[in-house]
């Protein structure tokens, strides 16, 4: 009977041993390593440039010259385009460069020159006078007008008595007066209104996308923008905007967000914004976050890095960085609630074989695959390095 006993001890303390190897072995490969790593908290989302831009309208119907170039930055009062009137001869404008260059290259060291030119220089200032006495209805009107005539009578005279050079030199300035006059009448010279990029790109949102309206889009209304964009060329039509000019020193990016990105959006954070198509890492900081519609949420970011296109592109599809955490790395299925730890959270801790130890742990965030964790016992909990069980469930009820 002794014997029999003895034999039944023996198989079960061989059945035990070979459950714990069997179980350790099979459990060998559902182990990792914790490790010091990086979780980013990021989602795409669709952006919208917001842009504080001036736009200018075309004067006539005609056609433009552009002075600057899309994308030029450029100070106030500088001159970016030329705009012709739909009938305007161009050949106007090769005549004048031409009189100009031979005015430049005629002699003027002969007899009479220096008389003409200061006569006409008191002809150009009472002329000026007259004008003024019009628009005053003074008596004196009449009287300049008499002395106005007395000197080109005068300059007729020397003109008469000078070298056939001094008339040839006149009948240029007169060509001159003539074409200058031309022109200014069908080609307007438009100069920027402030300093910024000169953009001649339209897409149709300029009305919607502006920063006084940005707390009061909606989603569904941008999602149904045409975003066409298109570059005036030459043909402008009058009263239309053809040019603008965009502030290169501030804009924003509106986001169309669903619930869950909406709540990773904090009011006054920063995040980091990554264009599609463009190499660089763009900083931006939430100012505000509201409902678009029943579904979906406005995200406004003040944008702190300039974007090389933005002064042409309102619609871009961005991924949000919203926040990098750094810690204890470990796989998301490894973190259990375990019975009688008043459903503290935590790890299982394998070493040399030896039973699991259930090692309590605080999430500080996670990507769905991966979590960063910190160890709630500073002494003896988690540490890098620590192997730890993959699946943790399969360890609640050993």
């Amino acid at each position: 009977m002794k014997r029999l006993a003895k034999i039944i001890v023996i198989l079960l303390v061989i059945v035990y041993i070979s459950k714990v190897g069997i179980t350790t072995f099979a459990n060998k490969n559902k182990t990792t390593v914790v490790t010091y790593g990086s979780i980013l908290i990021a989602f795409n989302a669709q952006g919208y440039v917001i842009k504080n831009e001036i736009m200018i309208n075309a004067p006539f119907d005609g056609k433009i010259k552009k002075l600057v170039p899309s994308g030029e930055k450029v100070p106030k009062g500088t001159p970016i385009v030329q705009v012709y009137s739909a009938d305007f001869d161009e050949e106007k404008l090769h005549q004048l460069d031409e009189v100009n260059r031979e005015l430049k290259n005629q002699d003027t060291n002969i007899p009479f020159y220096s008389d003409v030119q200061k006569l006409d220089d008191i002809i150009k200032k009472e002329e000026q006078n007259y004008q003024n006495a019009i628009q005053q209805n003074s008596p004196g009107a009449d009287k300049i007008q008499k002395r106005i005539e007395d000197l080109k009578a005068k300059k007729e005279e020397i003109l008469s008595k000078g070298p056939i050079m001094l008339q040839r030199i006149e009948n240029l300035k007169e060509q001159k007066e003539y074409l200058e006059k031309y022109v200014e009448k069908n080609v307007i010279t438009v100069n920027s209104p402030e300093s910024g990029i000169v953009s001649y790109y339209f897409d149709g949102s300029e009305s919607i996308l502006h920063e006084k309206d940005m707390f009061n889009l909606n989603p569904t209304q941008l999602e149904n923008l045409n975003f066409q964009s298109k570059e005036i060329s030459t043909e402008v039509k009058g009263d239309y905007p053809f040019v603008k000019i965009v502030d290169n020193l501030e804009w924003y990016l509106a986001l169309v967000l669903n619930e869950k990105q909406q709540d990773l959006l904090k009011e006054d954070s920063n995040v980091k914004i990554l264009i599609d198509n463009y190499g660089g890492e763009l900083r931006g900081k939430v100012i505000k976050t509201y409902k678009g519609d029943d579904k979906l949420y406005i995200g406004i970011i003040e944008m702190i890095d300039e974007y090389p296109n933005f002064y042409k592109t309102s619609k871009i599809n961005v991924k949000v960085k919203v926040k990098e955490y750094n810690g204890l790395k470990i796989p998301l299925s490894s973190i259990v609630q375990k019975e009688g730890k008043e459903g503290k959270e935590g790890v299982f801790v394998i070493k040399n074989g030896k039973v699991p130890t259930f090692k309590e742990v605080v999430i500080k965030a996670t990507d769905g695959k991966y979590a960063i964790v910190e160890s709630v016992d500073k002494t003896s909990g988690l540490k890098v390095y620590d192997e730890i069980a993959v699946n943790g469930e399969d360890y609640l009820s050993k």
